[in-house]
């Protein structure tokens, strides 16, 4: 379809930049399709899939740490229960295997053995004798001392306890000495530093370590005490 001047209505040549009747500039119009019909460039894909994924990634090592520790955690909690009920059943095994009567007497540890008896056991006069709670100190003077130490409820754990440890710490190696004669057992310690013996549930320790280790002496005293609880 031709174009027509604007201006005198003249018909325009399809390359003519002026009219060749009045002279009047053409516009110079844009060819091409229509807006609407251009192509629309399509959107760059969106990078949310790939964080997505990468996410996704990480949170399963995350719960994969988790479960890891979980497990670890239910395997000590487990461990923690077993040990718990060992040590409950070796308690009422014990309980049992040593279960007395609890001593009813007097607690007065003094009583136990004389001033009179103490000096003769050890051939040396007692200048002092001081009741200290359940502990009697007999005094020789010049730092020699011995002491009776009683636990009056409870005796037969503690020494069992005792012993075991000493045995513990001397690598398995027992270095107590049995004394036959005294209570229901008695040992003398290494070196003769004393004598423990339990009677029932009492447990006694003449402490001889200030006493010139006289292991003799301190056997004698313990005699005489087992046979006063």
């Amino acid at each position: 379809m031709g174009a027509f001047c604007v201006s005198c209505g003249g018909k325009l040549d399809p390359s003519a930049k002026f009219c060749a009747q009045c002279g009047q500039t053409v516009a110079v119009t844009q060819s091409g399709p229509p807006a609407s019909a251009q192509s629309v460039a399509p959107a760059a894909p969106a990078a949310v899939p790939a964080v997505a994924a990468k996410g996704g990634g990480g949170a399963k090592i995350i719960f994969a740490l988790l479960g890891v520790f979980a497990f670890f955690v239910l395997a000590a909690a487990g461990s923690c229960f077993y040990i718990g009920y060992r040590v409950r059943k070796g308690a009422q095994q014990f309980s049992q295997t040593y279960k007395s009567t609890p001593y009813k007497g007097s607690r007065d540890a003094c009583r136990l053995a004389t001033q009179g008896e103490v000096a003769s056991a050890f051939h040396t006069p007692v200048l002092s004798v001081e009741n200290d709670g359940n502990t009697c100190v007999y005094d020789f003077g010049g730092n020699r001392k011995m002491a009776v130490q009683v636990t009056w409820e409870g005796g037969a754990m503690v020494m069992k306890l005792g012993h075991s440890a000493l045995k513990n710490i001397t690598g398995g190696m027992d270095t107590f000495t049995p004394a036959a004669g005294i209570g229901d057992e008695a040992y003398v310690e290494p070196m003769g530093s004393g004598i423990m013996f339990r009677k029932g549930d009492v447990m006694v320790h003449v402490d001889l370590r200030l006493a010139n280790l006289n292991a003799d002496a301190g056997k004698k005293i313990a005699a005489i005490v087992a046979g006063r609880l």
